[in-house]
């Protein structure tokens, strides 16, 4: 147990990946919100206005009467008000600023996602590698004689799709990562706690009943999620898969309700024989009501993981296994604190109440879980290893309840 925590992160530090988010990628975003939509006069003013305030202007409540999360953003901002963007947490000013966004846009009436080019650019934009997917696991669905293997390797898809971040890069620009090769995998694979993941979910001698997956992007991060869940499901290693999706759209891509049955009907709808019959099968899953969808505002939220609310607490504590998606997820179980970097992950999550897999790459400096020979040898590699993507880390947590 770690009895004192680090500082927060925060955008004042000079140079780092912080201060370059608040201080300019804010105002790209809103710019892209404005060019990607066509919204009329007034709520482009207001786009304007917000992005002209960062990162000087001071924090102020939101103008957004009737909202549903209007009271809880109240207590959040009540210790930023007045402050400016850069002087309050980095993981508060980044859900404020996509909160704010939901302001500007009267999201709660219009229901209008300003992202929503961007997640159908991110199926259409990856669709051979789509295909390409969708074949291997209907190769994995002809052959079961190796579940462990596949699980695994579905565990890998995953977590390289966590690659596709439409908050950096766009899905109508060039894309230059890929590492699901087994060689780039190795190379590129900084901790790798997928065995343990991998025996969890095989067990003889007690059955997986339910698996949670804290969603992260949309697009072609979102199909290699939905492939883990067929995947799970297909060699019985899951009753259940409940997937857990933004309660309103945020970082651009994450994934909330609609993207879900969207990225389905897209698959279904294909003339391709083996993308359509994955298409199937996860609308099969939802109707047999072993695949699952659940939102929370508190995924919206600027909140730490350790400070769930006691419902979210409740119902993730009936899960078997819980796993975390991507780089924001992983901020929030690590509370976005300056944590060095040696600690060991499952003392950073004791306070989960179920077995935790963190399936990341990375895109802001903070992580846990490494040595320093390691970090040494990489940085010399990279000197942005921990912002520019290219690396990845598959962390476990055993949780409490295995202390039961």
């Amino acid at each position: 147990m770690v009895e004192k925590h680090p500082p927060p992160i925060y955008g004042t530090e000079p140079g780092s990946w912080a201060q370059l988010t608040v201080s300019g990628r804010y105002s790209e975003i809103v710019n892209r919100v404005i060019d990607e939509n066509d919204f009329p006069p007034d709520i482009v003013e207001k786009l304007v206005k917000l992005r002209d305030e960062i990162p000087e202007q001071p924090i102020r409540h939101l103008h957004d009467p009737g909202a549903p999360d209007i009271q809880d953003w109240e207590t959040y901002i009540k210790p930023m008000e007045g402050k400016d963007w850069m002087v309050v947490p980095w993981l508060f000013s980044e859900h404020y600023m996509y909160r704010r966004i939901m302001e500007a846009v009267d999201y709660f009436n219009l229901r209008q996602d300003p992202f929503r080019y961007q997640k159908q650019q991110g199926l259409t934009k990856n669709w051979e590698d789509i295909q390409s997917f969708a074949s291997v696991l209907m190769s994995w669905r002809n052959d079961r004689s190796n579940a462990q293997q596949q699980i695994r390797k579905a565990i890998y898809f995953s977590l390289w799709g966590n690659q596709a971040d439409l908050s950096l890069w766009p899905a109508d620009k060039p894309k230059g990562l890929n590492h699901l090769s087994q060689q780039n995998r190795k190379k590129y694979l900084l901790a790798d706690d997928s065995n343990r993941i991998v025996k969890l979910l095989s067990q003889s001698d007690r059955k997986i009943g339910r698996v949670d997956i804290m969603l992260d992007n949309a697009g072609y991060e979102l199909v290699c999620d939905l492939g883990l869940v067929d995947t799970l499901i297909n060699h019985q290693q899951a009753v259940e898969v409940l997937l857990h999706t933004k309660a309103h759209p945020t970082y651009v891509s994450d994934v909330i309700d609609t993207d879900i049955d969207q990225t389905i009907s897209f698959l279904k709808n294909t003339e391709e024989d083996e993308t359509c019959q994955l298409g199937k099968r996860l609308e099969e899953y939802i109707q047999e009501k072993k695949l699952k969808v659940k939102s929370h505002f508190f995924w919206n939220s600027p909140l730490p993981m350790r400070n769930l609310p006691s419902d979210l607490r409740e119902q993730l504590s009936g899960a078997d296994l819980l796993i975390s998606k991507g780089d924001a997820n992983y901020r929030r179980l690590l509370g976005d604190l300056q944590w060095d970097f040696t600690i060991p992950f499952h003392q950073v999550v004791d306070y989960l109440p179920v077995p935790l897999a963190a399936l990341r790459t990375l895109k802001a400096e903070l992580a846990v879980g490494l040595d320093m020979d390691q970090i040494r040898e990489v940085y010399n590699q990279d000197p942005d290893w921990m912002t520019d993507g290219k690396w990845g880390v598959v962390h476990f947590a055993p949780g409490l309840k295995s202390q039961d």
